[in-house]
């Protein structure tokens, strides 16, 4: 696991709104947006960071939508393995969010 991840993975879950000062806000945005592309193994241990007030709190609500799309960088090609990596995620949002864009993926497969 490369340092940024596990830089990543010592913060632990996003704090919420009310809890992330400044300074630890532009810590998480700068390790985020350096991670791309993750590894499998990366993905596995960053999908359980979610934030628990992720949908209305303007701090939380980016780190979030970030740690969802450096995890989207992991390879699609092998869905069984991408569906077990979205089972892990700690929110039920992203969640649902994860497994409504790999079905549309799945879906463009089919028609090509």
């Amino acid at each position: 696991m490369r340092n940024i991840i596990a830089e990543l993975v010592r913060l632990g879950k996003i704090p919420n709104n009310d809890d992330i000062s400044d300074e630890l806000f532009s810590k998480y945005t700068e390790l985020i947006e350096n991670a791309e592309p993750l590894t499998y193994d990366e993905a596995e241990a960053l999908i359980v960071l979610f934030s628990d007030d992720c949908l209305l709190s303007d701090k939380c609500f980016y780190l979030n939508e970030q740690l969802f799309m450096l995890i989207e960088s992991v390879d699609y090609q092998y869905v069984d393995r991408y569906k077990k990596l979205i089972s892990k995620c700690n929110s039920n949002y992203y969640k649902e969010l994860f497994e409504a864009r790999l079905n549309n993926y799945i879906q463009y497969l089919k028609k090509k």
